[in-house]
């Protein structure tokens, strides 16, 4: 018999939730919206049917947008603003340390380019990922100190960097951290933590990006000094946001998001900023129009590469290039740094001629740069899978492992965490990766859990248990400064993604507490599934649906964008294809869909080009061994453009999420759902409770951490 486990990854995980249809038209005629749009709104139980919070949900405020008053505790961002906007008047250099990632370097362009605007002096520093791991560094503390800073302000860093602040406060430097991940119990004594965590009240500001915590900041020291932001400028800064907020997957039903986000996805499909027109030419692919989740998949993989694998020792750019790269256009000498650092390269990103003529030579070249470390980081992290696959036989038992674990040796800690994602998208539950060094004492680990799991909760409390028990912390880690070796924390993150620091000595302590930590989970927390908007015909896929579904943007974290249920049709013989560092695996594969049976031999049948990202391996399983057989599958709708200049046309395509034999007599899963009304719950993160947990859809980059 196998193990609970295993039955409970594959029950039923198709489900289309029934709706009452008399409360569709009521929602479509009181929301003034399309039944398609009420009944999504009804499947996943938005606002909880209270017609205040259906209406924010639909129309978020542009108030919103402006409103910093909930970034964090009121002491606090008087405290960062008064002394940023001092700094600024009295000509004292500013160091903005980020972290390498693309909320962190979003963030960071977003504290950059405002002090600058401002008439500040600004500079800016990442950690490099291998060598220092992430937060406030020691190294660029020292950096600022030498540069003649006097004050150093994080983004997406810094909650729980207690001994860095100390250490940069021994040197005479003022810190502000500006954060959005969870506090600690000892909090760093930095001159401000601006922090949503810190607001007392709950408040839609605690489902914030990095990058959107610092724009509420930059927005309170823009009032400060009376300076008001241009609509340009703010457009800007609106697409640095939308960048950070999809790349950190932070929650879609958050209002504030929803707002600042179709702002700034809008803003980056028009921008004339000449930085971000070349990372989105460069990046866009055949979609005729970047979406939220089209931007998940295209720009951030792009914006994370070079702080993956980045080392400025080896010649390799760092997240800094990316931060130059967003600040040309803003009117900062960047651009002469950006041919610098060009010409140390000598590759090339072929762009359609339109794009080159569009688009400055120092934003290509940026972009081109960029585009090359992408590369390189696919290169090492299809070589870490190789690896990988290797080890599974003897260090996994997916017939009763409730948390994957795979140890190995020596891989780049900067993109372990792609491999750990793939690792819980194949095993279907929480995943870690630890990797021990030749030149270390130290092991680094990337986690990875799925949507109904807490995984930082549940790593907070094997740490928390062992400082308990030692009286020292579990996660730290060794870093040089100019009075000597030092330790510093080192674990952060979120529910679904973290990453940690330890002695290997204290490996075998934490395996065995996670393992037990694990075994308290039920089963019922392992269960996630597809959930269905509803069954679809062949000739209701058309452009007019896609419209109706635009009108609900953006889709992202806690709000997928709808899948839809086709029964019966047809699949041609699939192309499986990958990255060309995956010709060994070629993970996913191309195909068309067709109206019906294939043994009709019928000329007028209606064909959909289709992809299935990660469906190559159950593609031929299923589909290729019986190429007359009718096929049910589940996929989302995607505009796309096919083929070049004149000869480009929109397409309709689907993207296919999973297949099943049309004769599979499992059928699919129902659940009900009745309109509720009650009282207005908000969660500690300040965002209305999701209904439904569901397999991520896009294949889209989890930042680092």
């Amino acid at each position: 018999m196998q193990n609970q486990v295993t039955e409970s990854l594959h029950r039923e995980r198709w489900h289309i939730t029934e709706v009452d249809q008399t409360q569709v038209q009521e929602y479509a005629e009181k929301f003034k919206i399309d039944p398609l749009l009420a009944r999504l709104l009804l499947v996943r139980n938005i606002g909880d049917g209270i017609d205040e919070e259906i209406w924010k949900f639909i129309n978020p405020p542009a108030s919103l947008i402006t409103d910093y008053s909930t970034c964090t505790a009121s002491e606090d961002l008087i405290a960062a603003t008064n002394r940023i906007a001092s700094a600024i008047q009295n000509g004292e250099r500013i160091m903005i340390n980020g972290d390498p990632d693309a909320d962190g370097i979003s963030g960071g362009t977003i504290l950059v380019s405002s002090i600058r605007e401002l008439g500040g002096e600004a500079y800016y520093d990442f950690p490099t990922r291998a060598k220092e791991g992430h937060g406030l560094q020691p190294r660029i503390i020292d950096e600022s100190k030498k540069l003649g800073c006097t004050l150093i302000v994080t983004s997406d860093c810094g909650s729980k960097d207690v001994e860095a602040t100390d250490y940069a406060n021994a040197l005479g430097l003022d810190v502000i951290i500006c954060d959005h991940h969870v506090l600690g119990k000892n909090l760093p004594k930095a001159l401000a933590l601006v922090n949503p965590h810190k607001y007392a009240e709950p408040s839609f500001s605690k489902g914030l990006s990095g990058a959107g915590v610092a724009f509420k900041l930059v927005l309170s020291v823009f009032e400060k000094l009376g300076k008001p932001l241009t609509p340009e400028f703010m457009d800007y800064l609106l697409a640095l946001v939308a960048l950070g907020t999809i790349s950190d997957r932070m929650s879609f039903l958050n209002p504030m998001n929803r707002v600042m986000v179709n702002g700034g996805v809008d803003a980056i499909n028009r921008t004339e900023m000449e930085g971000l027109r070349a990372l989105k030419e460069i990046s866009r692919s055949n979609y005729k129009e970047l979406k939220s989740r089209e931007i998940g998949r295209t720009i951030v993989p792009r914006l994370n590469a070079p702080g993956r694998i980045g080392d400025r020792d080896e010649g390799i750019p760092d997240s800094r290039i990316v931060l130059d790269l967003l600040l040309i256009g803003t009117g900062q000498p960047n651009a002469e740094k950006a041919l610098k650092v060009l010409e140390q390269f000598t590759s090339v990103v072929e762009l359609e001629k339109k794009s080159r003529t569009q688009v400055t030579g120092d934003a290509l070249g940026e972009a081109a740069v960029v585009d090359e470390v992408n590369e390189k980081r696919k290169f090492i992290t299809s070589k870490i899978e190789d690896e990988i696959d290797q080890l599974i036989d003897d260090q996994v038992d997916p017939q009763k492992d409730k948390i994957v674990i795979v140890r190995g040796k020596n891989w780049n800690p900067g993109v372990i965490g792609i491999d750990t994602d793939r690792l819980k998208d194949r095993f279907l539950r929480p995943a870690m990766i630890l990797t021990d060094y030749d030149s270390s004492e130290f092991v680094r680990g990337s986690v990875r859990s799925i949507p109904t799991i807490n995984m930082y909760r549940i790593i907070d409390a094997v740490g928390e248990a062992f400082e308990a028990s030692n009286g020292h912390q579990l996660f730290q880690t060794e870093v040089n400064t100019q009075f000597g070796t030092r330790i510093i924390n080192a674990f952060g993150g979120h529910a679904q993604a973290c990453g940690f620091t330890l002695h290997k000595t204290n490996v075998p302590f934490f395996l065995d507490a996670v393992r037990q930590e694990m075994e308290k989970l039920t089963m019922e927390q392992f269960e996630y599934s597809y959930e269905i908007l509803d069954t679809i015909r062949f000739n209701q896929i058309n452009f007019e649906i896609v419209k109706k579904l635009d009108l609900l943007a953006p889709y992202g974290q806690a709000f997928d964008y709808p899948i839809f249920y086709l029964k019966g049709c047809s699949l041609s013989r699939g192309r499986a294809f990958g990255n060309k560092y995956q010709e060994a695996r070629t993970p996913h594969v191309e195909f068309t869909v067709s109206e019906g049976s294939n043994r009709k031999n019928n000329p007028n049948q209606r064909r959909l080009d289709s992809v299935g990202f990660g469906l190559w391996e159950k593609y031929s399983q299923i589909v290729n061994t019986n190429p007359l057989g009718t096929f049910d599958i589940i996929f989302f709708i995607e505009q796309v453009k096919k083929g070049r200049g004149r000869y480009a046309k929109d397409i309709l395509r689907l993207n296919v999420l999973d297949i099943r034999r049309s004769e599979d007599t499992r059928g699919i899963g129902s659940r009900k759902r009745k309109r509720r009304k009650k009282k207005k719950k908000l969660l500690a993160n300040g965002q209305p409770q999701p209904q439904q947990t569901s397999p991520p859809q896009d294949q889209g980059s989890v930042s680092e951490v």
